[in-house]
Formats: structure tokens, sequence, C-alpha cells
């Protein structure tokens, strides 16, 4: 049995993430800023429920185990389409960010997993003189953290960061364009899409949880990884066919927006992950779009 220490175990992914370890039989301490966000927890196994706001990170030591294995950093403010550029929010993050490191250097957690995002390679274009810049506050933020974080960790404990595109499926209750998009096709309305030529991946819920197990318990020290699929499709490929599978009626209007931003994934080793732990994804998509697609039904988006 292991001990896990995991923030943001309310949300999507960390609470998919918590549910799997603790069925497992691991023990399980889930962080949230809220603790109705946790109840969904309480009948799982050996599960510890903290309610944490940001600001008192700095004080979460006192309230987890010593010396837990995994100590997976999810919890995240402003990752909505609305906050992505509040830079208030964002640096809120940082401070969070740090501290929480700071607690598991005090509890001496063996390792601390950074969860990060693709978005710190989201490529975006300066109005200023056209040139290519980050493409949004999100994506800087998120990659300052996992830069500091890292060095914080330097010496004392082991380190490993993640990145994910687009993690869809049961559980989700967000308004993110997964979510929407399945939504817009089950009422057979019209999708207004960018060109849709450029990289893309969708990854189920369980293959993310996979591989952040994968990750804290097999990743070498002191790298990225990055979990999804380990070839990416176009934009245009990937909601064509979850269009095919949803609603074969409904219609898809490439092409009304521009592609102002786009993903480099050159930057990411999309290899590594498999490589170092055996990890790929292995969910079926269409089973996988289906039951996400009975799951959007009862979500009031």
């Amino acid at each position: 049995m292991n001990t896990v220490i995991i923030t943001g175990a309310g949300g999507f992914i960390g609470g998919a993430l918590a549910r799997r370890l603790l069925s497992e039989g691991n023990s399980v301490w889930g962080v949230d800023i809220n603790s109705a966000y946790l109840k969904d927890l309480s009948g799982y196994g050996d599960f510890h429920p903290v309610t944490a706001d940001f600001s008192n990170y700095d004080k979460l030591y006192e309230e987890l185990p010593n010396g837990a294995d995994v100590f997976y950093h999810l919890a995240w403010d402003g990752n909505a389409t609305r906050n992505y550029n509040d830079i208030e929010i964002q640096r809120k993050n940082f401070n969070m960010s740090s501290a929480a490191v700071e607690t598991a250097i005090k509890s001496n957690c063996k390792k601390f997993v950074f969860v990060g995002t693709s978005h710190e390679n989201l490529v975006g274009i300066n109005s200023i003189d056209g040139k290519e810049t980050n493409g949004n506050i999100y994506g800087v933020s998120k990659k300052c953290s996992r830069i500091f974080c890292e060095f914080m960790c330097k010496d004392k404990m082991r380190f490993n960061s993640t990145a994910f595109t687009n993690v869809f499926g049961v559980g989700d209750r967000s308004k993110r364009t997964t979510n929407t998009f399945i939504r817009k096709m089950l009422a057979n309305e019209p999708l207004n899409l960018v060109v849709g030529d450029n990289p893309y991946d969708w990854i189920y819920v369980d293959d993310a949880v996979e591989g952040l197990i994968a990750v804290g318990f097999k990743g070498k020290n002191a790298k990225q990884y990055y979990i999804g699929n380990r070839q990416t499709r176009t934009f245009r490929d990937i909601i064509t066919q979850v269009r095919d599978i949803v609603n074969p009626k409904a219609e898809l209007l490439f092409g009304t927006y521009t592609d102002n931003t786009y993903i480099d994934y050159s930057k990411f080793d999309l290899n590594a992950l498999y490589e170092d732990t055996g990890f790929e994804c292995k969910a079926d998509f269409r089973e996988s779009i289906l039951k996400t697609a009975e799951w959007v039904k009862t979500l009031e988006l």
C-alpha cells in the first residue's frame, strides 16, 4: 500500500485519480478548497479529506502524513477559458504551487508531481509586431510554476511534471470545449470551428489517470512527460470522428474562425512516457465518446 497526497482531489481529473488509487488499496489524502467537492470520495477505502484555501497552503503540512510516496499537485484556479489571461488569478496559482512544494518538503514526501498543461507550448501572435509568442498567461504561469517547483525540489525529493491536452470523460462537469462540442452535436446545433489543420489530441480520463500513476511511481527524476497519444491527429480529424460517433447529421463549419493559436507538439517528447514506463493510451475512442455523450446528456451546460 502506498500513501498519496492529491491537491485538487475534488476536481475532474484529481477525483478520478483518487478513486483509482483508493480502489487499489492505497491511502489517499485529498486536498481541495471546498469540503463538499470531496464528499464523493468519502466512501472509498482509506480516504482522508483535507480542506485548504490557496492562501493557507503554507500550513498544509500540519494536516498531511509524513513520508508520503507521491504528492500530486493538480489544484489550479482559473483554468476555464474566461480566466486564462487573468494575471491576478495566475499569480496566486504560482504562489500556491510553490507553497505546495514547501509542504511536500516539510512532510518528507518522496516525490512531487506537478500536473501541467500543453498550453505552456501554446503559440500565439503578438499584435504589436506579428511575431509568434506564448498563447496565454495560463500556459505561461504553468510553465513558470513547473520550472520553479522543479528547482525547489532539487536535492530534496524526486520531481516529475506532466502535460495534458484535452482530457474528456464521465465526471467532467465543466463547459470546456470537449463537453460543449458534444452537447451541440447531440442537440443537432451547427458548430462554428477553426480551420482545424493543426495537430491536436483528445484522451479519455481513464488514460489520463493511468498516465499520472505511471509518472508518479515509474517516472524518471526531473523529467517532464506528455500524457496522451504518441501520435497526434488534426483538430479537423478528431472533431469529425466525434461527430460521426455522436450524431453524423451534425454540421461542422470548419473555417468559421482562423487558427490564431496552436500547440507546438514538437516541444514535447510524445514517446518518453512509453519508453520509460510502458504507458500508452488504451481506451477505445468510440466507446469513450459514447460514454461521455451519455454523461453530457445529464449535465446542464
